[in-house]
């Protein structure tokens, strides 16, 4: 079986070779469900609530991008 990353987890800059800070794409939008995630290569990727359901908002994932940034 074939599995493929959903297009809301991947940058259109190809982040997911490294580890991105400042990027534009770090956070996009399930457009299923309208919640925001973290795309690959950028702090907090595989926190708890990227790994889950996403973000409520673009803005609490943009927040949870600059925690992991920091630590």
């Amino acid at each position: 079986m074939a599995f493929s990353i959903p297009s809301y987890l991947l940058s259109s800059t190809g982040c997911e070779r490294s580890l991105c800070y400042g990027c534009e794409e770090a956070v996009k939008m399930n457009p299923a469900t309208g919640r925001a995630f973290i795309t690959m290569g950028h702090p907090g990727f595989n926190s708890p609530a990227n790994n889950r359901s996403g973000y409520a908002s673009r803005q609490a994932a943009e927040k949870a991008v600059a925690r992991y940034g920091h630590r």
